[in-house]
């Protein structure tokens, strides 16, 4: 159980946005992913990422995908208003604990 895993934090559709793929308009849904890496039990929280896919024709965009401008700065506000579980913080509010009880032992 050690490595790293990715959690599902919000899916939502790109507004005035169309598939290059198949033309469709609105049909752009953005996944935001939290990334984190985990330690037996313990999540450590690290960043986020973002999945592009058409609901219409259920083309996945990759990275390396071009993507207009605008779509871009949309899916940016996405991913920037996507917030992380509290839970995942448990991992360095653990280690914390750890190194205040540490300290505070030998004295």
């Amino acid at each position: 159980m050690i490595g790293t895993s990715k959690r599902l934090i919000t899916e939502e559709k790109v507004k005035n946005s169309s598939c290059s793929h198949c033309g469709e308009q609105n049909t752009l849904i953005a996944k935001v992913f939290s990334k984190m890496f985990i330690l037996k039990i313990l999540p450590f929280v690290y960043g986020k990422s973002t999945e592009l896919s058409c609901s219409n024709c259920k083309k996945v965009y990759d990275e390396k995908d071009t993507i207009d401008v605008v779509t871009q700065r949309r899916i940016d506000i996405i991913k920037d208003d996507a917030q992380h579980a509290w839970f995942l913080y448990l991992g360095y509010g653990f280690i914390a604990l750890a190194f205040i009880v540490a300290i505070f032992k030998d004295q």
